[in-house]
């Protein structure tokens, strides 16, 4: 994989990560008391899927290409939810646009504010590259977000605890070196639970390297981390050479029933995102929700 985001923009994992960003906000945004986000890796905002890297690659084809042909009438709420977002992306800027993160982050402040204006919901967004931050700072500059010049592993722990006392930091790393960035990853999220235990952790991370995956989930489980949430959705088999055989989402102290809402989620989305020349893959061998550490 290119770190460089705008070559995998809109693709499976893309479509499986925003989707489970959406339900972690919508049960976020449940209970009538303000809280905070933070998207620790922003990117750039919004991304062209008629850019030279998003042609190159072509990966949006079997993501957010093949969703868009699915019928939503019966999905869970989040991926209508998310349905929606898309076409009022589209609709904003164009039709080939595609939002990252900080987007859907943004837009669930608009949202809440639009429906509760004393909501208190506050949202800001990091990104360290700086060609990224200003692509990012001027894409979003209209919407309610801050927008910060700053490396996540200095800015997480600086910002938290915050004021609103509850809240999720958004994690989606490049992964550059998996098992140096693993390692390093999981000593972030530790500095950062033992600075706010309360607060609701999510970190994306590839599924390409099985036996680094597990490493991972090894280290993690030797953490004192509690109420540690893993969230799989693989499109190839682990044992299948390919650049990215699924997508993965940790979550740590998720809200009340978002184990379940996620493997709703997850099983609506298998046969949706499903490759035609993968080997056959049941809802059952294809998605995992699970526990890596309960209470």
């Amino acid at each position: 994989m290119n770190y460089k985001h705008a070559y995998h923009a809109g693709n499976f994992a893309d479509v499986v990560k925003h989707i489970l960003l959406v339900q972690l906000l919508n049960q976020l945004g449940q209970k009538n008391k303000p809280f905070y986000v933070l998207d620790a890796y922003g990117g750039r905002g919004l991304y062209s899927l008629s850019s030279e890297e998003a042609r190159k690659t072509g990966e949006a084809k079997g993501g957010i290409q093949a969703f868009l042909k699915a019928d939503t009438e019966k999905a869970p709420a989040a991926v209508k939810d998310y349905m929606e977002g898309i076409k009022q992306a589209k609709f904003t800027y164009d039709n080939k646009v595609y939002p990252g993160s900080p987007w859907w982050v943004a837009h669930h402040v608009e949202k809440t504010a639009a429906k509760k204006p004393d909501a208190g919901v506050r949202a800001e967004a990091f990104e360290a590259k700086a060609t990224e931050y200003d692509a990012l700072n001027y894409q979003l500059h209209k919407l309610p977000i801050g927008i910060q010049h700053r490396d996540a592993f200095e800015g997480i722990t600086a910002v938290i605890p915050p004021k609103e006392k509850r809240g999720l930091i958004f994690l989606d790393p490049p992964y550059e070196q998996e098992h140096k960035d693993f390692t390093r990853l999981i000593d972030l999220l530790v500095a950062a639970y033992n600075k706010w235990p309360q607060g609701t952790y999510a970190l994306w991370f590839p599924i390409k390297n099985i036996e680094a995956v597990e490493l991972f989930y090894k280290k993690l489980k030797r953490t004192e981390m509690r109420r540690q949430l893993v969230c799989e959705l693989n499109i190839y088999p682990n044992d299948v050479a390919v650049g990215l055989n699924g997508t993965g989402l940790l979550v740590i102290n998720p809200p009340w029933q978002f184990d379940n809402r996620a493997r709703e989620i997850l099983r609506f989305l298998q046969p949706v995102l499903k490759v035609e020349d993968a080997p056959n893959l049941t809802p059952d061998s294809a998605t995992n929700v699970r526990w890596l550490v309960g209470e």
